[in-house]
């Protein structure tokens, strides 16, 4: 569930900073990546646009607590406060036939099978079954549409454009 959130498009945001832990330089991080293995002790990251190293990784209350250098105090950690932490893009693994990166997908224009411009994609819901794709027209209300393939006809993340089958009950009757 990696996104894309305040970086240029050759990086990918895998969690935020949330608060100092302790005194020597630890923080509270909310991961934004189902891999683990994004924020683990010796990986390199971003944190906004500057090149760090995570030293440590702990986890007393199921969430991770992470020291990075150059943040080796309380002091110093406390300025990591809100910031981002990011990888390369190019360091994400190639995915399957019809398998996106959720920041693939954010900002697709979509559109019906017939040409009708719907809106933008503009987030990703995980649900249980599939995943549910949140569009917005402007001036109008958001609406959901189920990521599967009875929907989804087309993704083409180079162009931006996604292009679905509108079922019986699909679009709001205001669309």
């Amino acid at each position: 569930m990696e996104k894309n959130q305040g970086f240029p498009t050759d990086f990918v945001t895998v969690g935020k900073i949330n608060q100092p832990w302790g005194i020597n330089g630890h923080v509270k991080v909310t991961p934004l990546t189902d891999n683990p293995e994004r924020l683990i002790a010796g990986a390199s990251v971003y944190i906004d646009s500057e090149l760090t190293k995570i030293l440590d990784v702990q986890s007393p209350h199921g969430y991770p607590i992470i020291q990075f250098a150059g943040y080796e105090d309380r002091q110093s950690a406390e300025v990591l406060l809100g910031k981002l932490i990011s990888i390369e893009n190019n360091l994400l693994p190639k995915l399957g036939i019809d398998t996106y990166y959720i920041h693939d997908l954010l900002g697709l224009s979509v559109t019906t099978t017939e040409g009708i411009m719907l809106g933008k994609l503009v987030d990703v819901l995980t649900t249980g079954a599939n995943d549910v794709y949140v569009i917005r027209k402007n001036n109008k209300k958001d609406f959901l549409i189920p990521a599967t393939s009875e929907v989804i006809k087309d993704v083409n993340t180079e162009d931006g454009t996604m292009i679905i089958e509108v079922l019986p009950g699909l679009i709001p009757d205001s669309e």
